[in-house]
């Protein structure tokens, strides 16, 4: 039998290179929200910055709002990333506080993102409800592992997503006071490891 070519089908290279350009025009973006604001989000903009026509952005996608949904897309891949490296070793209570951290590094991390995300960062953006859905499959380790553990139960009869938002609303809370220069960054911290201790009293009951 004749070995497998090595080489890549053209179709394949196109589709490579189509991800790559796509790829590069999302964090040009996403550099250009962060160093120059949500005015500099143009297509002649980014072209510019990128080299290349506007012609190419708009068969990509297909003008500024498909750019802004990329760039939302590309925040939950990073936050389901994140959140899914948590290790979970030991005791729930452990894992859920990690996965808190692990939501703090990703907004310290990726403001950019994180306001087109949750800060309205670009006006008059707004996802369309399948993007809506794949923020909570940015939590799917988390939702994962909190049915499992209601399965056993170890947790309360609560659903799993109203679970989910006893944890993540008051973090994001935290987040958005300091994102809106309501916290300095210390207590933002400080406010941050509080309320972590509190939702998982308050999810788990007391240690």
């Amino acid at each position: 039998m004749p070995d497998a070519p090595r080489h890549k089908a053209y179709s394949q290279v196109r589709d490579d290179a189509r991800d790559l350009l796509r790829r590069n025009v999302v964090e040009a973006a996403d550099h250009l929200l962060m160093t120059e604001g949500p005015e500099a989000l143009t297509v002649r903009r980014i072209a510019d910055e990128l080299n290349a026509s506007t012609k190419v952005l708009y068969s990509l996608f297909e003008g500024k709002d498909g750019l802004a949904n990329a760039l939302y897309l590309e925040g939950c891949a990073r936050l389901r990333d994140t959140i899914g490296q948590v290790p979970l070793e030991g005791e729930l209570r452990a894992y859920i506080v990690g996965c808190c951290r692990a939501y703090w590094a990703f907004a310290q991390a990726n403001p950019g993102y994180y306001g087109v995300m949750f800060g309205n960062a670009i006006p008059h953006f707004e996802p369309d409800q399948e993007s809506l859905a794949t923020v909570t499959t940015a939590f799917g380790k988390l939702i994962e592992t909190l049915t499992y553990y209601q399965a056993q139960g170890k947790l309360p009869t609560r659903t799993i997503p109203e679970l989910v938002h006893l944890i993540w609303a008051p973090i994001h809370g935290v987040i958005s006071l300091l994102h809106g220069g309501h916290l300095t960054e210390d207590e933002a911290i400080r406010l941050y490891e509080s309320v972590v201790a509190a939702v998982t009293v308050y999810v788990l009951g007391p240690v």
